[in-house]
């Protein structure tokens, strides 16, 4: 009975410690979830300072429905406290481990349908115009699932991120913090700084998620952004914004790739590609 008695003495601490851990461990893991606030079409902007992500939020949301013509949107934001919080989460969506190992490695969030998983380690470094043009890019991607009626699709990966960092610096140009003249200026610049129009992929090469992460390196991340960013700006100038959401509904009810883009657009994604890229080869001469 002693050694029984003993054993309690010293297992009974280590049992409490050992729950101790689990606890910290869940709590680790657990996201702060910030609701995406309701934004009234048609209302006056909310003014004021910027200091919560709540204040984001609905500012870009505000933004996003009211000038330009996005859809009232649902969802959540889910802060993770590190790399490794967003990675179990995506474990925890359905993403299989590898994967997800190579989406934290490379990107600081990732959404999904009604919400937005993000590593807020990264975050809290940045000062809130570059936490806002985060948001509002990741919210776009919200949007894009929206449009769809909740599904991603066949839809292009290069214009997701094209349509997804125009809108970020749409948002930007309104809160008065940086224009679009300012982000078409600076990607031509890294684009010829990185010598990157020798080394991008192809539009073709980039219409799924995974060969965007794939693709995306450590080389060509940053100018892929670059490109599909001056890629969107383009069809917005041709077609106009409206016709850019007309192209996410299509694949609502077709995964067309090819199919949607010719309706929304009026012309052919190789026809466009090939005047895109003689267009910024021009301008990098």
């Amino acid at each position: 009975m002693a050694r029984i008695r003993d054993a309690h003495t010293i297992l009974a601490p280590l049992m409490l410690a050992a729950v101790g851990l689990t606890a910290c461990a869940s709590t680790r893991f657990e996201p702060r979830e910030v609701p995406f606030p309701e934004v009234a079409v048609g209302s006056s902007h909310p003014r004021g300072v910027i200091a919560s992500y709540d204040d984001a939020l609905t500012s870009v949301l505000w933004i996003m429905a009211n000038d330009m013509g996005f859809p009232p949107l649902t969802g959540s934001l889910r802060l993770y406290n590190d790399r490794v919080g967003l990675e179990a989460g995506l474990v925890g969506e359905g993403y299989d481990a590898s994967y997800a190992r190579q989406i934290c490695g490379r990107l600081d969030g990732i959404t999904r349908p009604g919400m937005i998983l993000a590593n807020e380690s990264k975050l809290r470094w940045d000062r809130w115009p570059a936490r806002i043009a985060f948001l509002a890019h990741e919210v776009t991607h919200v949007a894009e699932y929206a449009l769809a009626n909740g599904r991603r699709g066949s839809s292009d990966q290069w214009l997701r991120e094209g349509l997804a960092e125009w809108v970020s610096w749409r948002v930007v140009q309104s809160l008065r913090f940086g224009t679009l003249a300012d982000r078409r200026r600076a990607a031509l610049v890294h684009l010829q700084e990185a010598g990157a129009r020798h080394e991008l992929p192809s539009f073709r090469r980039l219409v799924v998620q995974s060969a965007w992460v794939r693709e995306g390196n450590g080389r060509t991340a940053d100018p892929m952004y670059d490109q599909a960013f001056l890629a969107a700006d383009l069809l917005i100038a041709r077609h106009g914004l409206p016709a850019v959401l007309d192209y996410f509904r299509l694949f609502a009810s077709s995964d067309n790739t090819l199919a949607n883009f010719r309706t929304a657009f009026q012309e052919e994604r190789a026809r466009f590609e090939a005047d895109f890229q003689s267009g910024l080869d021009r301008l990098l001469e």
